[in-house]
């Protein structure tokens, strides 16, 4: 009896979890509390047919021998877990087909070994690339293995955090996948907010383009090949840096900062609309505030020069932009906008939507919003950037 009580108490839990995430995938604007769910959703939604199949035979084990209302609220189990398994196959069917649109392979191997996408950063790879504040600012420098018979391309990886938080130890799987397709990566740390760091933390980043093509002999590097990529603030911070003109001069002495080409993962772009945005949580709000130095009506400058979006016109890099259709942090609709702008100047880009695609849906490295983005990433890098 105790027996079946736990199994039921499990399959219940279960059956409130997957509707939910049935709520969720039927639902765009999902409430606060709930974006817990539309992250298991984005980046765990496989392991919810499973988990439904689980709970249905717990049900069973521990209602059909009980009296009327066991068994009935047994077959509600059943009904919510069979809904719940059938609404998982949504979002996993919109990115079957767009990962056929681009001709990628999806693996259930690599969605279920891939691990989490995160890590620390690492002492013994660091190098100062400016002082600035008493601080002095780091970078990561991973170099593919072996001496290159010719100098390497880079990319130069600008972390996220609500440009509040973060380190340059973001994202070691793409700068592990980088460096085995041939490619330098120098993962930088820059100064955080607050206090505002609008145009701070961007002039970090270009001192650190400038940087690496300054020392490029001594990491086998061509100074005529770099590229910046990042995501969410990083993401921001990379165009900004790949875009901007003078009226963001870089923080430290260095001339050059011109990049080949730039890949931003789910970015802010425009911050006055993201700001303006209604749906715009209240957290997110205060990070763009803390980054700015205040709200627009006091700052309208200072939004301006810290979204890229200010900055296109023709000749700017080619952009290959990534980002999550249901991404409650930052709107997918912040890259249809810089997309829309670049293709109205003629500038090279892509952008590649994320079926059901949460904020940092990269995070999960097997998952098929990141099986998805690692070939288009690829095929990008071969057109616009390749390392031979």
């Amino acid at each position: 009896m105790f027996v079946r009580s736990i199994f039921a108490v499990i399959a219940a839990a279960v059956a409130v979890g997957l509707a939910l995430c049935t709520f969720v995938i039927a639902r765009f604007q999902v409430p606060e509390p709930l974006l817990r769910f539309s992250l298991v959703v984005s980046n765990y939604g496989l392991y919810l047919i499973p988990a439904a199949a689980v709970a249905v035979g717990l049900a069973l084990l521990s209602r059909l021998r009980g009296g009327w209302f066991s068994r009935w609220f047994g077959v509600l189990i059943v009904v919510v877990c069979v809904v719940g398994a059938g609404a998982a196959f949504v979002p996993m069917v919109a990115s079957w087909r767009e990962a056929q649109r681009h001709d990628a392979s999806l693996s259930i191997g690599d969605y279920l070994t891939g691990g989490a996408n995160t890590g620390k950063p690492d002492p013994r790879l660091a190098v100062g690339y400016n002082t600035i504040d008493n601080r002095e600012l780091l970078m990561d420098v991973k170099l593919p293995p072996g001496a290159p018979e010719r100098p390497r391309p880079a990319v130069v990886w600008v972390h996220g955090g609500g440009w509040a938080e973060g380190d340059r130890g973001e994202g070691p799987k793409w700068h592990r996948w980088l460096n085995e397709r041939g490619y330098a990566v120098f993962a930088i740390d820059y100064r955080l907010s607050p206090p505002a760091r609008w145009d701070q933390a961007p002039a970090d980043v270009k001192c650190a383009i400038g940087w690496v093509k300054q020392h490029a002999g001594e990491y086998r590097v061509d100074p005529a090949r770099i590229m910046v990529a990042g995501g969410s603030a990083g993401g921001n911070l990379a165009l900004t840096g790949a875009y901007s003109d003078s009226r963001v001069p870089p923080s430290c002495a260095v001339t050059d900062t011109a990049v080949a080409a730039v890949a931003a993962f789910y970015p802010p772009t425009d911050l006055i609309t993201g700001w303006r945005d209604p749906v715009l949580q209240p957290e997110i709000r205060q990070l763009i505030e803390d980054y700015t130095g205040g709200t627009p009506a006091q700052f309208p400058d200072r939004y301006a020069l810290a979204s890229p979006i200010t900055y296109v016109r023709p000749g700017l890099p080619p952009t290959l932009l990534m980002h999550g259709t249901r991404d409650h942090v930052v709107p997918y609709g912040q890259s249809v906008e810089l997309a829309e702008r670049l293709d109205a100047v003629g500038v090279a880009r892509e952008l590649l939507p994320i079926p059901y695609g949460e904020h940092a849906y990269d995070f999960a490295w097997g998952d098929w919003g990141s099986q998805i983005s690692r070939k288009v990433f690829g095929d990008f890098l071969s057109r616009h950037f390749p390392a031979e």
